[in-house]
């Protein structure tokens, strides 16, 4: 089995950094394989915390070869999406994860694997080394299953897959598509606000860029495709910490905790979605706070069961 090269975008936390190249230098493939370290160029007044990032940049070591991409400028998209892209259409494949990632020691084994026996199934967009805080049931006999939801902590996918991302995304007009937005509310009521943020007039390819977690999740809806996604969860999102962009302290429900003995091994060719997991993957509120009030949640759990348990 060929391994995909591993991408790490980084740029100012350097402590961050260091746990997440640690975590995968434990991993059991990591000697095996080359990592790509993306390090963004400063902004005004960052110029000495990224040069001591990139000074600890040059002692990593423990993989294979060590490929250090340093920016000049400071672009985020660039060093982030763009570079994903780049990795995955140079080599075919690829894994990328962001500098608050801490994975298992089987998080390599388990995304190559998955790349290797899903690359030809075309209901599958990506592997991903995240579990959500739901719980399978009991009889389910699988070490993996299916999300029709995009998850980026720590994903791999190919080179093809990123080309329907395209097409999604260069046919993208601005206007509210209502086949679209009526299966992106029964995926996700989050989903539906976020799809929504994106349908206007003005909207530009750096906008959809910078989205483009939510533009997969489109794509993969568009193409009933599913994310491959471990029954427990191979990594740990340390982001919650206020220094993240996109999570926050008031999002610690989804900062799962890894069992380093935990290595999924039984996979699963049906890709379909498991209703009792899909219906508890779409009553997760992600990244947005359900309402405190005991009778208002309850409405609110119950308005979103019903209106999934119609739509499958």
């Amino acid at each position: 089995m060929e391994l995909a090269p591993i991408g790490v975008c980084t740029y100012t936390r350097l402590n961050h950094l260091i746990q997440t190249i640690d975590a995968l230098k434990a991993n059991t493939l990591a000697q095996q394989s080359e990592i790509y370290i993306f390090s963004d160029g400063p902004r005004p007044g960052d110029e000495a915390k990224v040069q001591e990032l990139r000074d600890y940049l040059k002692t990593v070591n423990g993989f294979k070869k060590v490929h250090l991409r340093l920016q000049p400028v400071n672009n985020m998209l660039e060093n982030n999406a763009n570079a994903h892209i780049q990795l995955a259409t140079t080599h075919g494949k690829s894994i990328f994860l962001e500098d608050d990632i801490v994975t298992s020691p089987h998080f390599l084994e388990f995304i190559n694997n998955g790349l290797e026996r899903y690359e030809a199934n075309p209901k599958v967009m990506s592997i991903g080394g995240y579990c959500h805080p739901i719980t399978l049931p009991k009889d389910y006999p699988y070490d993996v299953f299916f999300s029709p939801i995009f998850c980026p902590w720590g994903v791999g996918t190919w080179r093809d897959r990123f080309e329907l991302v395209d097409k999604v995304k260069n046919a993208w007009s601005g206007k509210k598509d209502p086949k679209l937005a009526s299966a992106i509310k029964h995926t996700g009521k989050d989903l539906l606000r976020r799809y929504k943020s994106l349908c206007r007039e003005n909207i530009t390819a750096a906008d959809l860029l910078a989205k483009y977690d939510f533009v997969f999740t489109a794509a993969m809806i568009q193409n009933q495709m599913y994310t491959v996604l471990p029954r427990q969860s191979l990594i740990e999102n340390i982001g919650f910490d206020g220094s993240g962009v996109h999570c926050n302290v008031k999002d610690t429900r989804f900062a799962r905790t890894v069992d380093a003995s935990f290595r999924p091994v039984k996979f699963s060719d049906n890709a379909t979605l498991h209703p009792a997991i899909s219906r508890q993957l779409y009553l997760l509120s992600s990244f947005s706070n359900p309402p405190q009030s005991a009778i208002k949640r309850s409405l609110y759990l119950l308005q979103r069961y019903l209106a999934h348990k119609f739509s499958l």
